[in-house]
């Protein structure tokens, strides 16, 4: 407390500043703004994916590059394909595959089709329409954000009495099984013209589907916003998640795609896949630690600049019995040497109380 009192406005103000800088800037290195980054935790991330995997004890993966489909047990993992920025490659979607088939569960979300190519080459029937999905009767908020309240009797679905798309599309599931579709009154909008017109039907469409591919599984959902945080506000949407991630040990979350992932979370994930950096990470802070051990001046200074004198600096202001009887000779030539010893006396035995010599 002393040394902060011994610090003046000026300096504390600057401080202070250093320090929210400082949180301000790890704040803006593990966190992103892209929509649907999982370092996002804004409205139109998924974040919350994180949160409900660790929640219900599941290992947490954030892949970002489809090597980690390779590296991860399949058995027993549940990776989570959110609104794909690019197109997967064929290696990338050779590796998808091979998850699927060797026991993993693949969950892709898509309302635009960019994922209808990957759903053709690991042998999935389902595809993505495209067009935007309507329904008029059951909807949250407005037409565009339709309530499917017709659910299967799934696990994954069992205790979801519903499901909110965000603007999302139907899916034709080609022999797949249905897991969630919307009420009779939904349509397709081919002309985007945001109402129903003529030519345009009525009917329950899918909006989730299931199917069985060698020792896997692919979930496949009309709406690639239907994951995101301000969706999983919506009961059926978070118990769909809950289900989904309990039912499994591990939740590999693809950002494989993702054009913004935050500094330091790459630099995390790269630090927890490379032995080598670990190394030299450990070995930098054992440097550092070995270097401020070394150089006890530096602290010092630092114990200095804050009113704290070390012992070393307190032994450089005191005097010896001898210098201290000159010095009281020189400054008092007045005072009897008796008065002198019981002066230099009352000194001295301030010194060995740990007082200082003024």
């Amino acid at each position: 407390m002393r040394a902060l009192r011994d610090l003046s406005y000026p300096r504390l103000l600057l401080y202070a500043l250093a320090i929210v800088l400082g949180i301000g800037l790890i704040v803006g290195a593990s966190t992103s703004g892209a929509a649907f980054g999982t370092y996002t935790h804004s409205w139109e991330g998924t974040s919350e994916l994180r949160s409900e995997a660790q929640t219900a004890g599941a290992e947490t993966i954030v892949a970002t590059d489809t090597t980690e489909y390779e590296e991860t047990p399949a058995e027993g993992t549940v990776a989570v394909a959110v609104a794909a920025d690019e197109q997967y490659g064929p290696e990338d979607r050779a590796r998808l595959d091979e998850f699927v088939r060797s026991g993993g569960t693949l969950v892709i979300a898509d309302d635009v089709g960019e994922t209808n190519q990957l759903l053709q080459e690991i042998g999935a029937s389902t595809r993505i329409v495209g067009d935007p999905l309507r329904d008029e009767r059951e909807y949250h908020r407005s037409p565009a954000l339709p309530v499917a309240t017709q659910t299967a009797d799934h696990p994954y679905v069992s205790e979801s009495d519903s499901f909110t798309l965000n603007y999302g599309t139907a899916l034709a599931p080609n022999g797949a099984d249905v897991l969630i579709q919307t009420s009779e009154y939904a349509y397709l909008d081919a002309n985007r013209n945001q109402r129903f017109d003529e030519g345009e039907t009525l009917g329950a469409r899918p909006v989730m589907t299931t199917e069985e591919i060698g020792e896997g599984e692919v979930v496949v959902i009309s709406d690639s916003s239907s994951l995101i945080n301000v969706m999983l506000e919506r009961p059926g949407n978070r118990a769909f998640v809950q289900q989904l991630f309990a039912a499994h040990d591990r939740v590999l979350i693809d950002q494989s795609q993702a054009t913004d992932l935050p500094p330091l979370a790459l630099s995390l994930l790269a630090l927890r896949d490379s032995a080598i950096l670990q190394l030299l990470f450990v070995s930098g802070l054992v440097g550092s630690v070995a270097l401020l051990d070394r150089r006890p001046g530096w602290l010092r200074g630092v114990r200095a600049r804050l009113g704290r004198p070390t012992e070393v600096e307190r032994t450089e202001v005191t005097f010896q019995p001898d210098e201290l009887r000159a010095l009281l000779e020189a400054q008092h030539p007045d005072w009897d040497a008796n008065r002198r010893e019981r002066v230099m006396k009352v000194v001295m035995n301030q010194r060995k109380k740990g007082g200082k010599d003024d």
